[in-house]
């Protein structure tokens, strides 16, 4: 689903070197690294907003150097959540979420009954049917932000980026959004990268952690945190 082939990751030099590495379909991977580590910059990378410097990357068979090049094929690949949406002036939260299906609308951009439906099962299903109506700005950051992940769910996507997405959640949410995401991924086959800072809740739920460090990018699981913290600073 993604794979990296010697490929080397940073604006003008290399800030990471990522030799042959296969992410699979069906799960959820907990991207951790210290402060400058270059989690933005691979979630980035990943998202075809920055070019590979040198190697092949590959999202679902496609080189991100072609989804960069073709927006509505690379909206097909990839839904990107970033750490926080401000919100939109007059958009309802029904109307966002839909804004998920815009790459496969038709040209008049209306959605269909089956989409519709879709944004509703979708928000029910995260417990945000209750805001559907109000006004993206007249919710809270937390509230914005799952509603942020609704979106990237009706966009209906093989790899799913997110950007610490559990910034603005407080500790109930950040337990429902993994335990959203970790069925989802796996009934779905879906790939799901995650930037997180919450060691204890990644741990907790056993995901395959990507750590970051000494500009190498590594797969564990099944570690302790004091381990995990042992190999970060060591490799720092």
């Amino acid at each position: 689903m993604i794979r990296f082939q010697h490929t080397e990751i940073g604006y003008h030099r290399p800030l990471l070197a990522i030799e042959d590495l296969h992410l699979q379909t069906g799960k959820v991977y907990a991207l951790l690294g210290l402060n400058g580590s270059g989690k933005s910059t691979l979630l980035k990378t990943l998202a075809a907003q920055i070019t590979v410097l040198s190697g092949n990357l590959l999202i679902n068979d496609f080189k991100v150097e072609e989804l960069a090049q073709n927006a509505n094929l690379r909206a097909q690949q990839i839904a990107f959540v970033s750490s926080r949406f401000e919100g939109v002036e007059h958009l309802s939260v029904a109307d966002y979420v839909g804004l998920g299906r815009i790459p496969y609308a038709s040209i008049f951009g209306k959605l269909t009954a089956d989409e519709r439906q879709l944004v509703h099962d979708t928000l029910e299903k995260l417990g945000l049917s209750y805001l559907s109506e109000k006004r993206t700005l007249e919710i809270s950051d937390g509230e914005r932000q799952m509603v942020s992940l609704a979106r990237a769910f009706v966009q209906d996507t093989p790899v799913l980026l997110l950007d610490e997405p559990a910034s603005f959640l407080d500790f109930l949410n950040r337990e429902q959004l993994l335990r959203t995401l970790i069925p989802w991924a796996m009934h779905t086959n879906r790939c799901v990268v995650l930037s997180s800072h919450d060691l204890d809740l990644c741990i907790e739920h056993d995901l395959p952690l990507l750590l970051l460090a000494q500009q190498k990018l590594n797969v564990v699981q099944g570690l302790s945190k004091r381990d995990v913290q042992q190999l970060l600073i060591e490799k720092a």
